[in-house]
């Protein structure tokens, strides 16, 4: 019950947020909205801020939300098939800042997750905070060794809030899915689930601890880049501690009279390279670069923060996009155009000769310009609104890929106006081609295909005696996956609905007729007849 009451009263703060701003695709569900909207609007401070244009009106909306439509708005901002450009332009400014809450509390929570007073873990710990966000704020401290740390320390109640929230936004997402066909391509529930997973790896402190240790190892040979130690022993889900990283926040150096020191052409082409083995080397990248992650030491190496967001990339995505980006240099839209069609990006029915042009079309405007000044996170842009003109769902890691790198070269270029990312990726980009594209990369390929086979060889033996005596034995089982049987489930259960409303207006129709013929007055009859109009309209309804 207390659950309950909860999420109304959550939901009813939501609607009154989202009625002041006046979120108009809302507008659409229900006329009740559309009543408090009106009424909300005849007070003056409403009106002033209906003003703005409707995207800034729906960021100030998210803000006010709180945290996890904060995160919710900045995960959206990737999904070009959902929100119009400049909606998903507004989205990345979302502000991730609000005021920090009591040092009481932060001594609280360390004494709950690291089982004693502050004074038991640190010899010195500054209770005014560094940095404040929606979910977390950061003291910076000294252990009891002497070792300079930052302490991240979650925001109390933030989990219940986020896991409330999710609830919320799932059941927007049913609704959508169920009662909007026309915005089903838009796969509410599915941007919603994913969203969910990332949200909940940020609320769990031990996920991030791991993900920095795992760029710590990737790059602890590499002169661009440093990322913080982990302090194990003084971490939990709820409480990180990390090696302390002196520097300034990279968007500083755009004042460059006070940091003189530091060569900004050196630091951008670090952004960028470190970049760029993130994605080719390993495959692992960080997905949230924002100056507000990146700091620079004082030999110009770039430090790398928050490890809450980060974004994949397979062996063979990541093959796939160097030959489209070598395709795309050389102007072979041809060969661009059936490579997405060999990786199954786009149908086999596909057009060629159509999805060639598209690709053409889209993308020749960028070589326009020199090509010093050429985006390569501007150009898979391009190439992904082909694939939505031909109406293919984009891969969302590979739209998170375009999104970050977008992020990284304005970065770089604000810092170094001039700075070309093609002349400083390039040799990168050669070198791991010629290794996994070139003589040696097909020599490891057909090596890896070789050992799979012999495991598969040995393998074999084994599964077919297990096949034999899985058959004699008359053990053999249909399996069918969860997701298929979710999907089929639903059409039975539609269908069961759809029968009963049918046997139960078949019912009140006999019924009804015999009392009409029966030469009774209207009052006997015309209920049931009525009864079984209504159950024949919803019978059909549950069908549509």
């Amino acid at each position: 019950m207390r659950g309950h009451y909860r999420s109304i009263v959550r939901l009813v703060g939501i609607g009154r947020i989202l009625a002041r701003y006046n979120v108009e695709p809302l507008s659409e569900f229900s006329w009740s909205f559309r009543l408090l909207t009106w009424v909300m609007g005849l007070h003056p401070s409403v009106r002033r801020a209906r003003r703005r244009s409707p995207q800034v009106r729906l960021r100030k909306a998210m803000e006010e939300l709180g945290p996890t439509f904060i995160k919710f708005g900045q995960a959206l901002s990737t999904h070009t098939e959902i929100l119009p450009e400049a909606f998903g332009v507004e989205m990345k400014k979302l502000q991730d800042e609000v005021p920090p809450f009591s040092y009481a509390r932060v001594a609280e929570i360390i004494q709950r997750e690291l089982g004693g007073p502050v004074e038991q873990f640190f010899r010195a710990f500054d209770p005014n905070p560094v940095a404040s966000a929606s979910i977390a704020q950061v003291h910076r401290a000294t252990t009891l060794a002497g070792r300079e740390v930052a302490v991240k320390v979650m925001r109390p109640n933030i989990t219940a809030l986020v896991e409330l929230d999710i609830h919320l936004l799932s059941l927007l997402a049913n609704l959508v899915d169920t009662y909007r066909v026309d915005w089903r391509r838009f796969r509410a529930r599915q941007v919603v689930a994913e969203f969910a997973v990332s949200i909940r790896n940020e609320i769990n402190f031990q996920i991030e601890a791991s993900r920095a240790q795992k760029f710590r190892e990737n790059f602890k040979n590499d002169q661009e880049m440093r990322v913080p130690a982990v302090i194990w022993p003084l971490s939990t889900r709820r409480v990180l501690t990390l090696e302390w990283m002196e520097g300034i926040p990279i968007d500083e150096l755009t004042h460059r009279l006070h940091h003189t020191h530091l060569d900004p052409v050196t630091i951008s082409r670090n952004i960028i390279i470190s970049f760029f083995k993130q994605v080719l080397r390993d495959g692992y990248f960080h997905a949230d670069q924002h100056p507000g992650n990146l700091f620079v030491l004082a030999d110009g190496t770039i430090a790398l923060l928050d490890f809450g967001i980060i974004g994949r990339v397979t062996q063979e995505d990541r093959l796939l996009l160097a030959r489209i980006l070598q395709g795309l240099l050389a102007r072979d839209y041809r060969l661009v155009a059936q490579l997405h069609i060999d990786a199954g990006y786009v149908p086999r029915h596909t057009d060629l000769d159509a999805f060639e042009e598209a690709c053409q079309m889209l993308t020749e405007p960028v070589f326009g310009q020199p090509l010093r000044e050429i985006s390569i996170g501007k150009l898979l842009a391009q190439l992904f609104k082909v694939t939505e003109q031909f109406d293919i769902a984009v891969q969302p890691h590979l739209l998170l890929l375009q999104k970050t790198m977008l992020v990284v070269e304005g970065v770089g270029r604000e810092i170094n106006p001039d700075l070309n990312v093609w002349e400083v990726s390039g040799p990168l980009i050669r070198e791991w081609m010629a290794e996994h594209l070139g003589p040696r990369g097909t020599l490891h390929n057909t090596q890896a295909r070789l050992k799979k086979l012999a495991d598969a060889t040995v393998l074999l033996p084994d599964v077919m005696v297990g096949g034999l005596e899985r058959w004699s034995q008359d053990k053999f089982q249909l399996r069918i996956h969860p997701s298929v049987l979710e999907g089929l489930e639903k059409t039975v259960a539609q269908g069961l609905r759809s029968q009963t409303w049918a046997i139960i207006g078949g019912t009140l129709f006999l019924g009804g007729s015999v009392l009409a013929m029966g030469g009774l007055s209207a009052w006997w009859y015309v209920p049931p007849l009525g009864g079984a109009a209504v159950s024949y309209l919803l019978g059909i309804r549950r069908l549509v």
